[in-house]
């Protein structure tokens, strides 16, 4: 690559980047083949003699290769893909309009950047860093990086010895992430179960015994809960992916439904008030699950939704304030960082989707620091701790309401104005319940019906998600 500013006109960022992602598509099957022999090298481990220990020796050199090739490449594909923005913006203003000394001097200045910084890359791509678990304080960047650069036989070893360290690291591809955390799942079962017993047994009486049984009987019931939310999903395809688990305090569960880290839209569903980890898993990866199955009606489009059972949602007693909202917020912009450093292509469009005292988190997580959505739903929602739509970085266009004409909820204003007033700024949407509710239930649960499959609410929340904002059916229209 050259740094002249005249040559740099020849620079195509598109035809590097799809370069970029031929070399991971390698890098990919590499990993399968590395996968294959490593099978088939553990399958020759009951053959014995002389012949067999030359086999196996070959078979063991020959997957380290092809391991350490597939590392290879994918380290140098991420040097690459680190310019593609700086070999496009080199590009438009070498092909700009007549520039006067100092602007041509300017672009000379960024194209030799952009080629240091990715001759830099290339340099370093034959080293394969450290099997050693990143520090916590490492960013989602740095993980995902870190993570591109190991070959696939170091992986499995950190899998294998570091299970619990590498399923908290935030950057992490989902599979791995959901192998880390299913890991970890089973082993805390069988430790919380084993310990439960024997406290059930000795009838603590003592204050610190009776916290501790009480602290397990609260891990146990979140850890029971995605144990049998994942039983429910087996056999999906793609399969499920248990992003994020963490027991303390009210537990932390992410799952993910379809391919989070490819998938052209990705929703993330925010529950409301009751919802936290120790009861809101189950019914918030339903409604995720019924949000897919019709994102999937909407558009060829790939899609994929993420049941966010990410805060400590409130009861009644904490519903008023929202402090649990700020929090929230806080960790979802985290999260949602997590999931855009781990795609190796172009970014999602991305759509949050709270409901209730979910879209309070949601409100929260677009003023907690970079815009991280393309999209919003708010649905039932008592304030977003804004007064106007433009406070949360976002137009109206895209920011969509969903209000149920009796739901007491939608109309309270709590945490700022109400975002279906026509002031506010957002898109209003009908949020029809499914036909064939009897009329009671439409009255005394229309906080609920939100996600009913065959509704018009449901469709039009998909529509946004999949990008057809513009097509959503709004209050008074026939749907």
């Amino acid at each position: 690559m050259t740094t002249d500013a005249r040559l740099a006109e020849q620079w195509d960022a598109w035809s590097c980047g799809n370069a970029v992602a031929r070399l991971f598509g390698l890098a990919d099957d590499l990993d399968r083949a590395y996968q294959r022999l490593a099978v088939t090298t553990a399958g020759l481990a009951d053959w014995r003699g002389p012949a067999a220990e030359r086999a196996r020796a070959r078979m063991r050199a020959a997957t380290l290769r092809v391991s350490g090739l597939a590392g290879l490449i994918r380290r140098a594909a991420d040097a690459v893909r680190a310019g593609v923005p700086g070999i496009a913006e080199a590009a438009r203003l070498a092909t700009a309009p007549p520039q006067t000394p100092t602007e041509a001097a300017d672009t000379a200045a960024l194209a030799a950047s952009v080629d240091a910084r990715i001759a830099t890359g290339l340099a370093t791509v034959g080293v394969p860093p450290a099997p050693t678990i990143l520090a916590a304080a490492a960013t989602p960047a740095e993980v995902a990086h870190w993570w591109i650069a190991l070959p696939p036989h170091l992986r499995r070893l950190l899998l294998d010895r570091q299970t619990a360290a590498l399923g908290r690291l935030a950057g992490l591809p989902a599979d791995v992430r959901d192998e880390a955390n299913r890991r970890q799942l089973t082993g805390l079962l069988t430790r919380l179960r084993a310990e439960h017993d024997r406290l059930t047994g000795m009838l603590p009486t003592i204050p610190l015994q009776l916290a501790r049984a009480a602290l397990v009987r609260s891990m146990l019931m979140i850890a029971e809960s995605v144990e049998r939310t994942l039983a429910a999903l087996a056999g999906r395809r793609p399969p499920a992916r248990l992003l994020t688990l963490d027991l303390a305090g009210a537990g932390r569960v992410a799952i993910a439904l379809g391919d989070v880290d490819r998938a052209q839209n990705v929703a993330v569903v925010v529950p409301g008030m009751g919802e936290d980890a120790g009861h809101g898993v189950p019914g918030t990866v339903d409604r995720a699950a019924d949000l897919l199955a019709e994102a999937g009606r909407q558009s060829a489009e790939s899609t994929a939704v993420v049941a966010w059972v990410g805060y400590a949602a409130p009861g009644w007693r904490q519903v008023p304030f929202p402090t649990r909202a700020r929090a929230g917020g806080r960790m979802l912009t985290a999260d949602l960082a997590m999931l855009a450093a781990a795609r190796t292509g172009e970014p999602a469009h991305v759509t949050l989707v709270g409901h209730s005292y979910g879209s309070t988190v949601v409100g929260a997580a677009m003023q907690a620091g970079p815009r991280p959505a393309d999209d919003l739903v708010l649905l039932g929602s008592p304030g977003v701790l804004a007064d106007r739509v433009g406070q949360l970085g976002i137009g109206g266009h895209h920011a969509y309401v969903g209000e149920a004409a009796l739901d007491p909820i939608a109309d309270s204003g709590i945490f700022g104005a109400d975002p279906g007033d026509r002031g506010f700024g957002a898109t209003r949407i009908r949020v029809d319940a499914a036909p064939g509710r009897p009329w009671t239930d439409r009255v005394l649960a229309a906080h609920s019906h939100y996600f009913d499959p065959g509704s018009e609410s449901l469709r039009n929340i998909a529509r946004v998600v999949v990008g057809r904002g513009s097509d959503v059916s709004r209050p008074g229209a026939t749907p």
